[in-house]
């Protein structure tokens, strides 16, 4: 069903967009996923009819960060959508005064046994078809998806494991399953047809990038450039007036490149029976990008 309230509709798509690799013993399954999608889809409609209470936590937290709202939308899942007993998020695990890692969230299931996810949404564009996953950067060259699943896989999930970790259990030394949950757009070059790399799930959701100057975009869409807490899920909206037809939006992005060199993410619209849907989305970078001179690759 399309639920018309944007925060509901990003609390939906945290819950049930398709991981971004294929399915490993440290991930958090798609079958799972939906399964507590579809769990939770009567109380999922009820909030889309009065979401005061979805509001009221978001402002409780006032996320100005994409990664920080994903995990405020995490957390109001675990804590009102699962059969959870019990949750704690980004707990602090020291070594006598020397802080050596967080939890991103613990939480007890209905039998009881501990969970431990670490929680991840990831904006890639892919820069190198034949680097594997090490092709595939953020917008400001600092990061890069070989490196963040090294990280989760490595070192965060296996933080249980350390002395320090096991200590700051809710029961020292109990067994944990780590796994990560971990959402994603990832951005292919414009025209091309995109060349998915070993690892990645094939049901992972994409876009596509290109260089301002470079980039011709598609016709019969209005634009809009996407606010970043308006990145998660597909833009459904009734005001027209926040788009742009193609050659107003040439001429706006024209002026903002002349004056920033930061790329913005981008979503065409069509109307359907007086409702606009996003039909693509895509990064538009400035016509040197990247500028791997400072960059990490």
């Amino acid at each position: 069903m399309t639920y018309q309230n944007a925060q509901v509709r990003d609390l939906v798509w945290v819950m049930s967009a398709p991981n971004l690799l294929v399915d490993a013993d440290w991930l958090v399954t798609d079958k799972e996923c939906q399964a507590w999608l579809d769990a939770a889809t009567p109380q999922l409609r009820a909030l889309d009819a009065n979401p005061d209470a979805l509001h009221r936590w978001i402002a409780k937290y006032k996320p100005v960060r994409l990664g920080r709202y994903f995990e405020v939308l995490v957390h109001y899942w675990i804590a009102h959508l699962m059969p959870a007993t019990w949750y704690v998020s980004n707990q602090i695990v020291k070594s006598e005064r020397i802080v050596l890692g967080e939890y991103d969230l613990l939480w007890r299931d209905a039998a009881g046994a501990l969970q431990h996810w670490e929680i991840a949404v990831k904006f890639y564009l892919q820069i190198d078809v034949n680097a594997g996953f090490a092709g595939y950067v953020g917008t400001m060259l600092r990061d890069r998806l070989d490196l963040k699943v090294s990280h989760l896989r490595d070192k965060q999930l296996r933080l249980s494991s350390t002395s320090a970790g096991a200590a700051s259990l809710p029961v020292v030394g109990e067994p944990v399953r780590a796994r990560a949950l971990l959402k994603s757009w990832l951005f292919y070059p414009a025209g091309a047809t995109p060349q998915f790399v070993s690892g990645l799930s094939p049901l992972h959701l994409h876009g596509w990038w290109g260089r301002w100057g470079e980039l011709d975009l598609a016709d019969g869409v209005y634009w809009q450039i996407l606010p970043r807490l308006a990145w998660l899920s597909p833009v459904l909206t009734l005001d027209a007036s926040i788009l742009w037809c193609k050659s107003d939006f040439v001429v706006h992005l024209t002026a903002y490149f002349n004056q920033f060199q930061v790329p913005v993410l981008v979503a065409g619209l069509s109307c359907i029976e007086g409702v606009w849907h996003e039909q693509t989305r895509g990064f538009i970078t400035p016509l040197g990008w990247p500028d791997l001179t400072n960059g990490i690759m």
